[in-house]
C-alpha cells in the first residue's frame, strides 16, 4: 500500500486545499491564466473560480493582472513559497521524526540508544510551538511536550503521559523574564490564581541568562538537576507540579514501541534523580 501525504494550509482560518495551492503555483510558473489552466487540464473559468473562491475565503487577493500578463500578489506568492517548503519537508524519506525541546532532550537520547541501535530516527529539539506546528504539518511523528495544556489547544491527536517534572519558582520582584523552554504557562497561571501579580519582560532561550538576570523566573526542576543545579524555590515545587505529555501518530508499530520505552526511561530517569 503506499501512502503519501499532501500538504494544505489553514490561512486566516480558512483551508486552502492542496488543488488550491497547485492553482497558484501553476500561475507564478506560467505567468498566464490561459497557460496556467492549460497546464492544470482545466478551463480558465474554472481556474477563475478557484481564485475568486479563494480570495472569498482568505479575505485578500491572490492574483492581479498586469499588462504583460497574470502574477500573484505578494500574499499569493507567500502561500506559494509557503506549500513548496512544506512539500518539500514531505518529501523525506519514510525515516521516522521524534521531537523535544531542551528540556525532555536527555529523555529522547536515552530512550533512542535502546531503541534505534542503527540510527534511523531523526530527531529533531526546537519548541513546542514550532514542535507542534510541524506535527500539525505531518512533519514529525512524535513529540514530547513541555507544556501539557497545549493537548487543550489541539484537535484529534493521541497523547500519553509519561512522567511528572516540577517548576522551581525564583521570586525577584513583580518583573519576570520567561524562559523559552518548559511548562512555563503553568507557572504564570499558579500566579493568576494565587492574585500575585507580575509583569512579563522578555525571553530567554539561555539558561545562564535567566538565572543571573535580576528578574523572577520559572524553570523545571528536571533541566537544573542536569545541568548539576540547586536552587530554592519560592513556590513549593508540589504545587507546580505537572504531566509530561508525548503526542504521536500510532501509524507505525515503532512511534508505539518508542512511546513505551520513552515511559520507562522517564522512570529510570526519576529514580536516578531522585538518588542525587
Amino acid at each position: 500500500m503506499k501512502i503519501e501525504p499532501r500538504v494544505s494550509l489553514i490561512v486566516n482560518g480558512a483551508h486552502v486545499t492542496p488543488r488550491v495551492l497547485e492553482v497558484l503555483v501553476a500561475i507564478l510558473q506560467e505567468g498566464s491564466q490561459k497557460k496556467a489552466a492549460e497546464t492544470l487540464g482545466i478551463s480558465v473559468p474554472v481556474l477563475h473560480r478557484y481564485i475568486k473562491k479563494l480570495e472569498k475565503s482568505v479575505g485578500t487577493a491572490i492574483m492581479k493582472t498586469t499588462p504583460i500578463g497574470t502574477e500573484l500578489t505578494d500574499e499569493g506568492e507567500q502561500l506559494v513559497m509557503e506549500y513548496m517548503a512544506l512539500k518539500s519537508k514531505l518529501k523525506r524519506s519514510n525515516r521516522i521524526v521524534v521531537g523535544g525541546t531542551i528540556i525532555t532532550e536527555d529523555l529522547l537520547l536515552w530512550a533512542l540508544t535502546n531503541f534505534d541501535k542503527e540510527g534511523t530516527i531523526d530527531l529533531i529539539i526546537s519548541d513546542d510551538e514550532r514542535n507542534i506546528k510541524d506535527f500539525e504539518a505531518g512533519l514529525m511523528d512524535l513529540v514530547i511536550l513541555d507544556d501539557p495544556l497545549y493537548i487543550y489547544d489541539l484537535e484529534n491527536i493521541i497523547w500519553e503521559e509519561i512522567g511528572e517534572d516540577r517548576l522551581i519558582h525564583v521570586n525577584r520582584g513583580t518583573y519576570y523574564l520567561k524562559f523559552k523552554y518548559g511548562a512555563q504557562r503553568i507557572g504564570f497561571k499558579h500566579l493568576e490564581n494565587t492574585g500575585i501579580a507580575y509583569q512579563i519582560k522578555g525571553i530567554t532561550r539561555y539558561l545562564p541568562a535567566l538565572i543571573q538576570s535580576p528578574f523572577s523566573f520559572f524553570i523545571n526542576e528536571s533541566l537544573l538537576t542536569k545541568k548539576g543545579l540547586k536552587i530554592k524555590s519560592a513556590t513549593p515545587p508540589d504545587l507546580l507540579t505537572h504531566k509530561i505529555i508525548v503526542i504521536y501518530r500510532d501509524d507505525k508499530e515503532e512511534i508505539l514501541r518508542l512511546v513505551k520505552e520513552l515511559s520507562r526511561q522517564k522512570n529510570r530517569e526519576e529514580t536516578i534523580y531522585q538518588k542525587r
